[in-house]
């Protein structure tokens, strides 16, 4: 009876080894693709962990930097040379958990920078590398944060420069992704009301056809009145004498969002969208509140002396939405296209069914624009929790007489980059 059992376990045990062995063997090849949509998932998933990760060793000051060979004692004497571009750009290496943030920023823009040359041909290996390969994504996301760990800070003090003049791309594109989003969903919404018959809101009955327009109205009158409100505020609380900068970032906000508005309804724009007008307004007013608070002096901005954490988080929340979005809808441009193309031919959908193999289906594609978001996000990544690579303490002898503490999110570079 035991020697039934030890075989049975034993079987099972092999079993057990020869699944676990084979399903390794896909992951590390492309015979392991994942849909669009658990691609999306994934890449996400990966970028929230990192901002997590970033976010923690940035409060609690660790740079995850590894000492090789003869480490000094003295903890500041790590920044020696003083001429070194680490120790300018840190004021005297005092901006500690800045250098843990561009260590991952680093690492995730070398995995998307991979990814992006390996994908960018139109082909069936694009999609191949696109969705499989999973455990070499691992390895090389892996191995390029070790071997961060080990790199000087002055090499992520010269990333960080780089990353002041690529980033703002990933600001531009997030103001074109609610472009997209404001159309997309006005669409959306108009369909609603002109289908025959007209589609129900919620537990409310459309047979007007107008229910879904009425919501597109009202949401355009709240992001309006609030856009309003926050500038009146602006204009309120900030101060405008002595401070060229606040009163010129307010009016090239108010001006262009109302004349915006008006090109949206007049007959010069026959496909405008109030609505995509109002959501423009409301995120370009966000980023002149985000400018002037930014800005390190008391003097001119009366947030300078709060943390700023909650300015942080909505960023943070923006820009993960952007790419949430963006890896959203190429998922469902890529499941409606095949859908159009099993549709149109009837003949290639059913050869598709008989298929021996599942990635002989793979139609061949690019990723270029892709990665690139990929990429862009995560040197964004990298500014926008490190203060756009500027440390604030130099701002903070400015304001020793006020007896108040700096935010560390102030400096000229974030102000003037929003």
């Amino acid at each position: 009876m035991g020697a039934a059992i030890s075989a049975a376990a034993a079987c099972l045990g092999s079993c057990a080894a020869s699944c676990a062995c084979s399903a390794l063997c896909k992951a590390a090849t492309c015979r392991c693709l994942a849909s669009p949509n658990v691609t999306n998932a994934i890449y996400v998933t990966l970028l929230l962990a990192a901002t997590i990760a970033a976010l923690a060793f940035r409060y609690t000051q660790r740079d995850l930097s590894v000492c090789v060979g003869a480490c000094p004692d003295d903890e500041a004497a790590t920044w020696a040379p003083v001429d070194s571009l680490s120790y300018t750009l840190c004021s005297d290496g005092k901006c500690q958990g800045q250098w843990a943030v561009f260590r991952i920023s680093f690492a995730l823009m070398a995995l998307f920078l991979v990814l992006l040359v390996a994908s960018s041909c139109k082909s069936k290996t694009s999609v191949y590398v696109h969705r499989g390969f999973w455990a070499g994504k691992f390895l090389l996301f892996s191995g390029a944060l070790v071997g961060t760990l080990f790199a000087p800070n002055d090499v992520f003090a010269y990333y960080a420069w780089v990353a002041r003049f690529i980033a703002p791309f990933f600001l531009v594109y997030q103001l074109v992704s609610f472009i997209d989003f404001g159309y997309n969903f006005n669409t959306r919404l108009v369909d609603r009301d002109d289908q025959v018959p007209p589609a129900r809101l919620l537990c409310w009955n459309n047979g007007a056809g107008t229910a879904y327009k009425r919501l597109l109205v009202g949401s355009s009158a709240i992001l309006y009145v609030a856009s309003l409100a926050s500038i009146a505020c602006m204009y309120r609380f900030f101060p405008m004498e002595g401070c060229a900068f606040n009163p010129v970032g307010i009016t090239f906000t108010l001006v262009p969002f109302l004349a915006n508005s008006a090109l949206s309804v007049s007959k010069v724009a026959p496909h405008g969208a109030l609505f995509t007008s109002a959501l423009v307004a409301a995120y370009t007013t966000w980023l002149c509140f985000s400018a002037m608070s930014s800005m390190p002096w008391v003097s001119c901005n009366p947030s300078a002396a709060d943390e700023g954490i909650a300015t942080s988080i909505v960023s943070i929340i923006l820009a993960a939405l952007t790419v949430a979005y963006y890896t959203f809808t190429v998922g469902r441009r890529d499941q409606s296209r095949k859908a159009n193309e099993a549709a149109a031919d009837d003949q290639v959908a059913v050869s598709v069914e008989e298929s021996a193999d599942p990635l002989d289906n793979v139609e061949p594609e690019s990723f270029a624009i892709y990665y690139t978001v990929m990429l862009l996000m995560s040197v964004y990544l990298a500014m926008l929790l490190s203060n756009w690579g500027e440390d604030q303490t130099g701002y903070a002898a400015l304001e020793t007489e006020s007896g108040l503490p700096a935010r560390y999110n102030t400096g000229l570079a974030s102000a003037w980059v929003q």
